[in-house]
């Protein structure tokens, strides 16, 4: 997993190699109508926050989300210094009905752990309100909310409405939804995408009449 300061360090030499290939004004424009496309949490919390008790120690539920926030904001506010301006920035999904949080709930009779839902509607509502201030205080910034919870909860709903199957596969496949305990295949990845784009582009109640 690579961190976002690693990232941005990434994204600086892209932009080095870009304008060295086209021209800086042509560089310069690229960068600043792209659609940036950023998604955030889940590994945070289900491989980090829930597996390490020092940081149950250190942070609340709550703490750990304004941490994980707090970092993001930078880390858009550094891609708008270095010319985006058009975001769409992903929560978290509903991972407490991820196959791994599913199999390891025993008194919940394997259904989806409510609390670990709780906790991603909790932390999305928190990443809207970030957005909103990034938009107010950074010109020209268009950043949007993806609402993948919602799409990946209605996907596990109704799993034969987009042509899959509710099943784990341990093989890459456009069929089912989940590649392994934590991960979904790409078809899930793809729609999330589509979600993203349209949202930014069309409507997000529009959005999700076509998914």
């Amino acid at each position: 997993m690579i961190p976002l300061w690693k990232e941005l360090e990434f994204y600086k030499e892209y932009q080095a190699r870009l304008r060295s290939h086209v021209g800086v004004e042509r560089a310069n424009e690229i960068i600043s109508e792209a659609l940036y496309l950023m998604s955030l949490g889940t590994n945070d919390f289900l491989e980090n926050y829930y597996v390490f008790p020092t940081r149950r120690i250190h942070y609340t539920v709550s703490q750990y989300q304004d941490f994980l926030l707090s970092i993001a904001e930078n880390f858009v506010r550094e891609l708008y210094a270095l010319g985006a301006r058009k975001l769409s920035i992903t929560g978290l999904v509903p991972v407490g009905c991820l196959p791994l949080e599913r199999a390891t709930n025993i008194l919940g009779d394997h259904g989806c752990n409510e609390e670990y839902n709780n906790v991603a509607l909790t932390f999305n509502a928190k990443l809207e309100n970030v957005i909103a201030r990034l938009n107010r205080e950074l010109p020209q910034l268009k950043a949007l909310s993806a609402n993948a919870y919602s799409v990946v909860s209605d996907i596990i709903a109704r799993p034969s409405a987009y042509g899959m199957c509710y099943l784990l596969l341990l093989s890459p496949s456009l069929v089912f939804l989940f590649l392994s305990a934590m991960h979904d295949t790409m078809m899930v990845t793809m729609i999330m995408v589509f979600c993203a784009l349209c949202s930014f582009f069309l409507s997000s109640s529009y959005c999700m009449c076509l998914v």
